[in-house]
């Protein structure tokens, strides 16, 4: 009866570690992960329990599950996250043993009932808790590489330490015992958090003077482009009058073959790239959000030096998109940098961009170039490590997606139409309730 009691409490804990990671780093498992998480760690783990030394069970569940969810979301940082819901569902599971010990006087049939409960109601608080406190605000955020390293050895070590307190038999008073672990790992669980949230700080606050940074680099890249637009502004007026009297010597000998063609070959190709690019400045003013603006000129501006038309389209003012601008950045510069990607081969490129207000208040984002893929798997391309421009390469639409995930508000629709590839970003306004 005990090991069969041991077996669901074991399950139990298994199915919630599985579901609080999904849960805080907020991805919806599909059946394949599922599936590969009960085959690989769930079915190995119980029968480790069952015939095996109880350190033995402890160490697979750790390194298969943190493989598990490292092959799952493709980064470190899944590690440390399932080291602090591993910490939780102990301090969770402590919790209840010592609550039970309070509420009944006897173990009796109901009992493991009573502490499954309670360990149950105890490690969903904790895991919210934990998401609610390092996810907030944080969603942008990108360690360097060596701190992701140094908070994974350090989760490691204190998953070791705290499963250590478990089996060092100090006392033989058991409810004493319960009670050394829980302060322990209470310890731990509370420390990781504050180490996590002071670190979370700091590359916040690195992160937004970088941002601003290079918000005031793209202004000052927008503002010299402005400025060449009134030179060339200048020049076209200056220009005028000798257009006139050209065009005079045609009209006075009745020429309109040769006005024809003077007009196309010299007029026209001369001064419509002026015109064209003066119209983009045009849309771009509308664009109220200067981070957004500057942001989509310097990419624009670049396609435009690439011998790239570009087409832009923005009919009223946008005054704000409910997201993160951030966010908002990184996704827009990565559709901008594809589509100048993509039309490096092609004959006659051209990139469209929109930006529309629908009358419910929705913003509409719509980028769109020429392309020569046909048979292309489109939902695939946001895998990562998956791309039309070669290997080593994809991780853009990838990291869209991830971004796009964070905000229920927010949908992203790819489609090939016609030999445009169409990506196509809505973001709804969120109502005040």
């Amino acid at each position: 009866m005990r090991q069969l009691e041991m077996l669901a409490h074991g399950v139990l804990e298994l199915s919630f570690i599985f579901g609080g990671f999904f849960y805080t780093v907020n991805i919806k498992p599909t059946l394949k992960m599922i599936a590969l998480y009960i085959l690989i760690s769930v079915v190995p783990t119980i029968l480790l329990l069952i015939w095996f030394p109880q350190w033995l069970f402890i160490t697979y569940l750790l390194i298969s599950t943190v493989v598990i969810f490292c092959f799952i979301t493709k980064t470190i940082l899944s590690a440390m996250n399932f080291c602090v819901i591993v910490v939780g569902g102990i301090v969770a599971d402590h919790f209840s043993m010592l609550l039970k010990n309070y509420l009944i006087d006897s173990v009796g049939e109901t009992s493991i009932v009573i502490e499954l409960v309670l360990f149950c109601f105890i490690y969903a608080v904790l895991i919210h808790i934990y998401k609610v406190t390092i996810q907030k605000d944080n969603k942008s955020l990108e360690f360097p590489w060596f701190v992701q390293y140094s908070l994974l050895i350090i989760m490691i070590v204190t998953l070791f330490v705290v499963y250590l307190t478990m089996f060092l038999q100090t006392s033989n008073d058991e409810f004493q015992l319960v009670k050394i672990n829980l302060l322990v790992q209470l310890s731990y669980f509370v420390s990781m958090i504050i180490l996590f949230t002071l670190l979370l700080n700091y590359f916040k606050k690195r992160n937004s003077i970088r941002q601003k940074e290079i918000e005031f680099e793209q202004f000052l890249y927008y503002m010299k482009e402005l400025e060449q637009v009134n030179q060339d502004m200048h020049k076209f007026r200056h220009d005028y009058v000798n257009i006139l009297l050209t065009m005079r010597g045609f009209l006075d000998d009745n020429n309109m073959t040769g006005l024809k063609s003077y007009f196309h070959d010299h007029i026209i190709k001369v001064e419509q790239q002026t015109l064209h690019h003066n119209l983009m400045f045009i849309q771009l003013k509308n664009i109220k959000i200067s981070e957004l603006k500057g942001l989509i000129a310097t990419k624009l501006i670049a396609a435009e030096k690439s011998k790239v038309l570009v087409n832009v389209e923005v009919p009223d003012e946008i005054t704000k998109i409910d997201m993160d601008i951030i966010d908002l950045a990184r996704i827009i510069g990565i559709l901008l940098d594809n589509a100048i990607e993509g039309s490096e081969d092609i004959q006659f490129a051209k990139i469209n961009v929109a930006i529309l207000l629908t009358i419910e208040g929705n913003v509409v984002i719509v980028i769109e170039n020429r392309t020569n893929l046909i048979d292309v798997n489109v939902s695939r391309l946001f895998d990562e490590n998956v791309s039309t421009k070669g290997s080593q390469r994809g991780l853009g639409l990838s990291t869209v997606r991830s971004i796009i995930s964070n905000y229920p508000n927010t949908v992203i629709n790819t489609s090939i139409d016609n030999e445009w590839f169409i990506q196509e970003v809505v973001v709804e306004t969120r109502r005040v309730s």
